[in-house]
């Protein structure tokens, strides 16, 4: 009985960290990321927005929706293969320091008075 217990355990642990060292383009060429996203585009991660936009994964909300919010957040193409191809693990380890990687900005700074 216990011993079964340990090889689920095992198992769970397992498989677990052979999915944290995918990353989510692998994850999506094994039909794990296929679903419908359903979100707003407004509560999107970068991720499913570059998906939708960029990708073809369908989603509920219209394009045009999915491009403004792509837009606004200044997305790329390089950016969204840089963030598909990083490993989960790689992802968890950079939210839990708190150095999440944000899109360049493309806001003009503004000027600073001369003293």
């Amino acid at each position: 009985m216990a011993s079964s217990w340990v090889v689920k355990s095992v198992t769970l642990g397992l498989v677990t960290l052979s999915l944290l060292g995918c990353s989510a383009q692998q994850a999506q060429s094994l039909g794990m990321r296929s679903s419908t996203v359903q979100q707003v585009p407004q509560r999107m991660t970068n991720l499913e927005l570059c998906e939708t936009y960029a990708y073809g994964r369908s989603a509920k909300h219209s394009r045009v929706a999915i491009a403004s919010e792509w837009n606004r957040r200044g997305l790329s193409h390089k950016y969204c293969d840089k963030i598909r191809k990083e490993l989960y693990i790689t992802t968890a380890v950079k939210k839990l320091a708190n150095a999440e990687e944000r899109p360049a900005s493309k806001q003009a700074k503004p000027v600073q008075p001369v003293n």
